[in-house]
């Protein structure tokens, strides 16, 4: 792309933290540069280079004089003309140095009021005594033209600059003064006054960048609206990193747009590892009022700087460029008419050309191949490799599609399999073979199966030029929403809309999915993905056999001519298991005797890798592990999200992702998992072994946490497990402290909510411990409304711990129709009926009054007149038959409840509690006339099933 006078160049960097890893962050130096000669020689050289943040790894003096002398100072050199005048850098929050001052308050030097980020003396001299030590190391290094700024008045810089004849502003912000800890998020900001000030500084430019290091999502929220108004109204670029991936998206702030570009780290991880380096190359074309982006990963097996071509949107590609509208207040001259029809896909969507998948027809490194055989999650670059088989299964799904270009309606075709059982990769590569060498076809892929299907926005994507191939995974969460897409269909795309669908097979049985009517619109078929048969153990064999010992595992120790065969076998055998019997014979074979060494060295890993919101991916994988270990397999997102502190919509790309990548974890539609029950087993040995992770102390809080993401609007599901399952699992495991610290737990979260504390209560009556049942009632000192079982149970409660005559006025009083809440209902009554018959029963045992017994009695007449299971219909024949035993005679109906009212006001003179006297109305004021309705409404219905 030839330069002229209306272009601008930039070379974007981010994130180094010098002096994390000595060696391996100059060797990332010595790429870079070498990558910018390659760049220069093509051409294109940057007029301007920036560097939002984190430049150090520690705020150390050796850390900047490295990051300068030994990487900015040869890089400028290499850039040349005169780049050093216009190289920026702004600072981040690893750039603090938190020993000084790590108890001020950013909630008060973030007040409206404060002074200490106004553009002033004053609020100079503030931040000198609070903020600008903890970065004078940053300050003191820095080289640039505009060196020294964050510690003066302005508290940020502003510089306009003449290139190629056109005003350039740059203004660069601290995002970081108020950064503390690992819970920077939405707890930041620049200072709306610095902020300002500075950006009215370069108005007059033609561009206007602003370099800050953190997105502004970490702003405090109520800053966030006003300081995204003033980049909106300046239509400025905001460069940032952080977050350690590129990206970049059109904002808007105030009613007017800005444009977010977000670089990955510079450094972040040695080469081979998970997490991949990069840069972002950018060029803003005023004349043609838009801006273009190149983000660039180093990849280690290839040696070399390769374009990152999924960090940016796919809706903005083309040709080697990303392209945007360059924000201003000038009509936009791009001409945005390519020969595809670009729409946006709905976040976590993507669509693919077939041209985009050959890049994928190759052989794996031997770290992608060993990863991928220890059970990473699949993408396409893996599964289309030349190193990983296809499976029978594939030619049977590709065989559906033969006559797709021809088909009137719609084909579907859907695989289902047991977890870890291969679909994933069978659903890929079977859609690359549909596809492949049809140019006049696209692929439509949900890569986030957390995303809905919204029929409207797909139907916006969906170009009539091309057939389409839809490509979900665990679609038991959209298959609905297809359906009703595929009914939606314009009739000039009849026949030109395809599903290839992939779902665990329990999940499509007891979801809607399997129930609905595919026939009326769709040619729909479905095929079954079990175990191996001889002929696909032969092929995965050979595959890993392509890496050797290291591919082949524990396998390598048998005879050539048995490994298959042994393979074979052990699927078979792990056929029986709830897991996958594919991804279990693989364990076996391969790990079986390395497993505690595998899970050490991958919890190992994953503690190295921070994510945002503070801890590691090891601490993501311990709560994920803990949950599968004990068959609990209801972790959903927005509990994993909630228990890490990690906002929701981040969870997928920052840990989600990655763990898929490291073989950790996989996910369904709605839940998280380990990628084998197994390897869960073994984790979570391993860190109460050799980590010493307290795992009791995950259950606790990930119950705590669902409640809390219940609290704060999110749908958790299974919400029920998390309020009483999980806590009866650990019971009836004999695991009684556990359950009662985790069932404490719900209760602090929910605290009104009656079910939770019966629930507590009930657990601590099974774990034989009634007192501390007893004070989960009487710590409610207010009246519980409309929850008649609260009062029955505590009622039962104070039977236990030998207070009848309490138990007796609780109980009625949750049948009595002063209790606030609607009538009584069959469900309720015989509950609280088959307890009060307990109380009357011990009372009489002990005091011998008749009016007990009878009572008694009565209790049984009018609980024998509803509807009963075989349970309750046995409390209230024991409670007829020792009534009739200690001489009661027969009660008619409508006289059970004066006899029960005579038994209830000869409980009140035993003597009761004086907290619950004050609680409950006087007895002589209890009527039960909803009580007599009821009984009287089913016994009349129970008289006439016995005349028929």
């Amino acid at each position: 792309m030839d330069n002229d006078d209306q272009v601008i160049r930039w070379l974007h960097l981010s994130d180094f933290h010098v002096g994390k890893d000595d060696y391996a962050t100059r060797k990332m130096f010595d790429y870079i540069i070498r990558h910018v000669r390659d760049k220069k020689n093509q051409g294109f050289i940057p007029d301007l280079l920036f560097i939002t943040g984190d430049l150090a790894d520690g705020g150390l003096d050796i850390q900047y004089e490295t990051f300068w002398l030994d990487f900015i100072c040869p890089l400028q050199q290499e850039i040349g003309g005169g780049v050093e005048q216009r190289t920026f850098v702004v600072p981040g929050n690893h750039d603090v140095d938190r020993t000084k001052h790590p108890a001020f308050s950013r909630e008060e030097i973030a007040k409206a009021e404060s002074h200490y980020l106004d553009p002033t003396d004053e609020g100079s001299r503030l931040r000198d005594e609070m903020l600008i030590s903890r970065f004078r190391s940053y300050i003191k290094s820095d080289i640039t033209s505009v060196n020294g700024a964050f510690a003066g008045p302005e508290g940020a810089y502003a510089t306009c600059l003449t290139i190629n004849d056109l005003e350039v502003g740059i203004v660069g912000i601290n995002t970081a003064w108020l950064s503390k800890d690992n819970k920077d998020e939405r707890r930041l900001t620049p200072g709306k006054p610095l902020l300002e000030k500075a950006l009215n500084a370069i108005k007059p430019a033609r561009l206007r960048i602003v370099l800050g290091h953190h997105p502004i999502e970490w702003i405090i929220p109520e800053q966030q609206k006003p300081i995204k108004s003033l980049l909106g109204q300046h239509h400025v670029l905001y460069l940032h990193g952080h977050l350690h991936d590129a990206w970049a998206e059109p904002t808007y702030g105030g009613g007017q747009a800005y444009l977010a570009i977000q670089a990955g780290a510079g450094f972040q991880s040695r080469e081979g590892e998970l997490w991949r380096n990069g840069l972002v190359w950018g060029e803003a074309d005023l004349k043609a009022g838009e801006v273009r982006l190149q983000a660039w990963r180093w990849i280690h097996d290839q040696q070399a700087w390769t374009l990152a071509t999924d960090a940016l949107h796919e809706s903005h590609h083309q040709g080697d460029w990303w392209r945007y509208p360059l924000p201003g207040d000038q009509p936009n001259k791009v001409d945005y008419t390519p020969s595809v029809r670009i729409v946006r896909p709905p976040k976590g969507w993507s669509v693919f050309k077939p041209n985009d998948l050959v890049v994928h027809f190759q052989p794996l490194d031997e770290g992608s191949a060993l990863r991928y055989f220890d059970g990473a999650v699949p993408d396409w670059h893996t599964a289309l490799s030349t190193s990983i088989p296809r499976r029978r299964i594939v030619g049977n799904l590709v065989g559906r599609f033969q006559q797709a270009e021809t088909a009137g309606r719609p084909i579907v075709s859907l695989l289902l399999a047991a977890g870890c059982e291969g679909k994933t990769t069978a659903l890929l590569q079977a859609a690359s073979a549909i596809v492949e060498g049809k140019d006049d076809w696209r692929i439509l892929q949900r890569r986030d199966e957390s995303q809905p299907l919204v029929p409207d926005d797909i139907l916006k994507i969906l170009d009539g030029d091309f057939t389409w191939l839809l490509i979900l995974d665990e679609a038991d969460s959209a298959a609905s929403e297809l359906l009703d897409l595929l009914k939606l269909l314009p009739k000039g795309l009849n026949g030109r809309v395809h599903a290839l669908l992939a779902c665990r097979d329990t999940d499509w049985l007891v979801s809607n999915a399997k129930k609905l009517d595919w026939s009326t619109v769709t040619d729909f078929s479905s095929e079954r993905l079990v175990g191996l048969d001889s002929i696909d153990a032969l092929a995965i064999v050979q595959a890993w056999e392509a890496y050797g010992r290291s591919g082949l595992g524990n396998l390598a120790d048998e005879p050539e001519f048995e490994r298959a065969e042994i393979l074979e076998r052990q699927a078979k055998h792990e056929a029986a298991s709830e897991s996958g019997a594919f991804f279990g014979a693989l364990l076996a074979v391969r790990s079986g005797s390395d497993l505690d060494e595998h899970a050490r060295l991958l919890l190992e890993r994953l503690g190295q890798r921070k994510i945002s919101s503070g801890g590691n991916l090891g601490t993501a994988m311990a709560h994920i592990a803990a949950m599968h270990a004990e068959g609990l397999e209801y972790l959903s997102r927005p509990v994993l999200a909630q228990v890490l502190g990690c906002p929701e919509h981040r969870l997928h790309r920052e840990i989600l992702v990655p763990l898929g990548e490291e073989a950790a974890a996989t996910t369904t539609s709605s839940f998280i998992l380990t990628r084998h029950r197994r390897i869960a087993e073994t984790l979570i040995s391993v860190l109460r072994r050799e980590f010493g992770e307290d795992i009791d102390a995950l259950y606790i809080a990930m119950a705590g946490a669902a409640i809390s993401a219940y609290a704060a609007d999110s749908f958790v599901p299974k919400l029920h497990n998390w309020r009483f399952d999980i806590s009866n699992h650990f019971l009836e495991r004999g695991r009684e402290e556990l359950a009662l610290n985790i069932a404490i737990a719900v209760l602090d979260r929910e605290p009104q909510h009656p079910p939770t504390r019966i629930h507590l209560a009930n657990l601590y009556r099974r774990a034989q411990l009634p007192e501390q049942a007893l004070r989960v009632f009487r710590s409610i000192t207010t009246l519980v409304e409309d929850f008649r079982g609260y009062y029955g149970e505590w009622g039962v409660c104070e039977g236990e711990c030998g207070h009848p005559a309490n138990g007796t006025l609780l109980q009625a009083f949750a049948l009595a129709d002063q209790y606030p809440a609607s009538k009584v209902d069959n469900d309720s009554a015989k509950k609280i009926l088959a307890g009060v018959g307990v109380s009357f029963g011990s009372l009489y045992d002990s005091y011998r009054d008749p009016a007990f017994r009878d009572a008694r009695m009565a209790v049984a007449s009018l609980g024998l007149t509803l509807s009963l299971d075989a349970t309750a219909k046995s409390y209230f024949s024991t409670h007829m038959r020792e009534a009739t035993e200690q001489g009661a005679h027969p009660i008619e109906q409508d006289q059970a409840i004066p006899v029960l009212q005579v038994g209830i006001a000869a409980a009140e003179l035993i003597g009761i509690d004086a907290q619950i006297i004050a609680l409950l109305p006087k007895v002589g004021q209890m009527t039960f006339a909803g009580l007599k309705i009821l009984t009287s409404h089913f016994g009349k219905t129970g008289k006439q099933r016995g005349r028929g």
